[in-house]
């Protein structure tokens, strides 16, 4: 700007000069004229020139802050990876804790699956040996029908709804002189009752020979 203010203010000088040397100073007045036209262009370059300046000032200005922005989000980025990574190593291992539970469920698995296995080789050893029971239980209806207990016929016949009746067993001989014992309990009549246990009457009969038994062998032998 001063540069071209001295050069102004000499070229107005100088046509002030040539003006006062007349006819002589013609072409001195027209370098003068140019001179002052350059400066006059050199003072609008030097105005355009510090708006540059001044905008290139604010854009480095605009940057430079843009610049710690820049850095402050780069700092926030590294401390964002930091917390991914710890996250993805979080991750990491709740999978293996993961796969690990998965391998011991597995194994459970595993073991359930052999003992239901088991269990069905043992209910089927379990059916196996119920049909070799009822076989053996057959077996043993069968070996036992062909026994024959005294009252067994006139029980079946009694619980089938028959009028037939067992015979009563002969009486035991007695000797004449002996005095009569006393009555023993009839059992005929409980044993042709339906449903009477033929063991049951059997054990009746010999308990009552067993009392009578003692008597009468007193007698005879207070009669002999």
């Amino acid at each position: 700007d001063e540069i071209a203010f001295q050069t102004n203010l000499l070229a107005l000088n100088a046509g002030v000069e040539a003006a006062r040397a007349g006819d002589a100073g013609k072409g001195f007045a027209v370098v003068a004229q140019e001179v002052r036209a350059l400066a006059q262009r050199s003072a609008e370059a030097a105005k355009e020139i510090k708006t540059l300046i001044s905008t290139s000032s604010q854009q480095v200005n605009q940057g430079v802050s843009m610049v710690g922005q820049t850095g402050e989000a780069l700092q926030a980025i590294v401390s964002k990876v930091g917390e991914i990574d710890a996250l993805v190593g979080e991750i990491a291992a709740s999978g293996q804790e993961q796969a690990t539970g998965l391998n011991q469920v597995n194994a459970a698995v595993n073991q359930m699956d052999q003992t239901v296995q088991q269990n069905a080789a043992m209910v089927e050893q379990s059916t196996a040996a119920s049909h070799s029971l009822k076989g053996e239980a057959n077996g043993l209806m069968q070996m036992i029908s062909r026994f024959r207990v005294a009252g067994a016929e006139a029980t079946r016949v009694s619980a089938s709804g028959g009028s037939t009746r067992r015979s009563a067993p002969p009486p035991i001989s007695r000797p004449a002189a002996r005095p009569a014992p006393k009555a023993p309990v009839s059992l005929a009549g409980a044993d042709s009752r339906p449903g009477v246990n033929p063991v049951r009457s059997a054990q009746a009969k010999l308990a009552a020979f067993a009392s009578s038994a003692p008597a009468a062998s007193s007698d005879d032998w207070e009669e002999f």
